[in-house]
């Protein structure tokens, strides 16, 4: 049919972490490929830009992990040998299924553990690096990218630009295009040229979220959700949802759950490439307490390690009155505060003096540290392990490392809700196909990276994202270059 006479064999829509990894795939199994990037050069790359950690499990250090880190000194490996246990694909999995409460869709999930190593390998083989990270505390992921994903990102289109992809920027699509048996064969497109019809014989959704939609937030997440800072890119606004929906594809997941973290009261409402990543994280909550713009606490602080804990502890803060609160701490802790650039807040020598500071009624202040002092149960304090330092008799006990704050200067820094991606999205099979409302695949339309729904429900383990995008981006790329030359 003249229809299908594409000008391109796949047509990925987005280029982030996913949308790359997709497009290189399916020009590596011999697919013509355009990747349509909805932002301009200058800000291409999609949230990947400001990650630094892929989740995989591996048994073997020398076999696995070695190989990702080039030039590595052999007594870096030796000190490596005897710090760092296997992270094995049962862990990764019983990991997912414990954060997601069960929820998990456990034949999507099997995929992403059981291929996440060969991911690993699959992205090394291409250029990518790793540097070891396991001396950080609670990690675990002993490697995380070496130039975060900065190098990633740019590495990438560089790949892909090899791989003869056509990347066309400031591209946003805007409406799928079907033939008359109802198959997807491209897209409507708005170019820097005007509107124009891009056709392909497969398309791959690969544009994320809708995190950067403030109406979307509101209707799927709930009141005030439609308020509270961006942590990525403003152009995560559910466009790709939006077209598959309009055409019967089904949703999927935790449509009202996202990845929401701690950040700085005053970051801006995205990020940008040109910030460093990390300027704005707030995430050593776990050495410190929490308590509101009341004086109170509401959250057990050391539940578990950051990355168990960082990406709900968020839309917990964003619940709180003015959505915002302060994390406190002091003199014994206060060398375990990681990258805090310029944070909002300040020191002082007296609790009555930080409480000013921070704009906060003295007396409530002091009375909650008070207590929580005297909470506080004996025990070794270890940042490295779940240590079972708490506290006892309060309205929220802190599990592990409660840690008297009675000793200045004592630290405040004022913390508010930055949302990183959502959790729900499209239903797809293993192959990575986009599932309709009537329980079959949409023929030539596949999706992966945050656009899926299904594995994250309420919390995610840290880095399991990235990972979930370069496996089902690796399987959408070769089953849409497949498709395409039927």
């Amino acid at each position: 049919m003249a229809d299908l006479e594409a000008r391109y064999e796949v047509l990925v829509i987005g280029a982030g972490n996913a949308g790359l990894a997709a497009a290189i795939s399916a020009a590596q199994h011999g697919a013509k490929v355009a990747m349509l990037e909805k932002a301009g050069k200058d800000h291409r790359g999609g949230n990947s830009y400001f990650t630094s950690d892929y989740r995989f499990g591996w048994e073997s250090l020398d076999d696995d992990i070695v190989p990702l880190i080039p030039g590595i000194p052999e007594e870096d490996v030796a000190e490596m040998r005897a710090a760092v246990k296997p992270y094995t694909k049962e862990q990764f999995y019983h990991d997912v299924v414990r954060v997601s409460e069960g929820r998990a869709d456990p034949e999507l999930l099997q995929v992403v553990v059981d291929e996440s190593l060969s991911a690993m390998k699959w992205l090394r083989g291409m250029g990518h690096e790793w540097a070891s990270c396991y001396k950080l505390a609670g990690k675990s992921m002993v490697v995380n990218l070496n130039g975060g994903g900065a190098k990633l990102s740019d590495r990438g289109f560089d790949i892909a630009d090899k791989a003869g992809v056509d990347i066309r920027y400031s591209n946003i699509a805007m409406e799928l295009l079907r033939d008359s048996h109802g198959r997807v064969i491209g897209a409507y497109v708005l170019t820097p040229e005007g509107f124009t019809r891009i056709y392909a014989k497969a398309v791959i959704l690969a544009s994320g979220g809708f995190e950067a939609n403030p109406a979307m937030r509101a209707t799927f997440l709930g009141p005030g959700w439609e308020m509270v800072k961006v942590r990525g890119v403003p152009f995560n606004t559910g466009d790709g949802l939006r077209m598959a929906w309009d055409i019967g594809a089904q949703s999927y997941g935790n449509l009202s759950g996202c990845h929401a973290t701690p950040q700085d009261i005053d970051r801006p409402p995205f990020s940008v490439r040109t910030q460093p990543k990390s300027e704005y994280r707030r995430h050593d909550y776990p050495w410190s307490i929490l308590v509101n713009v009341h004086g109170q606490r509401f959250v057990d602080e050391g539940s578990d390690f950051r990355p168990y804990t960082y990406a709900k502890t968020g839309a917990v803060i964003m619940r709180q009155p003015q959505g915002v609160a302060f994390q406190i701490l002091d003199k014994n802790t206060e060398h375990l505060l990681y990258r805090y650039v310029n944070p909002t807040g300040g020191k002082a020598n007296t609790l009555e003096e930080l409480a000013q500071t921070l704009g906060l009624e003295p007396g409530p202040f002091v009375q909650t540290i008070q207590e929580y002092n005297k909470a506080v149960q004996s025990g070794t304090f270890n940042h490295r392990i779940l240590d079972g330092k708490c506290t006892k008799g309060l309205a929220i006990n802190k599990t592990n490392w409660a840690m008297p704050i009675d000793t200045p200067p004592f630290h405040g820094y004022g913390v508010c809700c930055g949302i990183t991606f959502t959790y729900g999205g499209l239903r797809v099979n293993t192959d990575a196909q986009v599932m309709s409302t009537w329980e079959a695949p949409i023929g030539g339309l596949y999706a992966c990276g945050e656009i899926v729904g299904g594995l994250f429900y309420t919390n995610y383990p840290g880095g399991s994202g990235m990972t979930q995008g370069v496996v089902m981006g690796r399987r959408a790329g070769r089953n849409a270059a497949l498709w395409a030359k039927q």
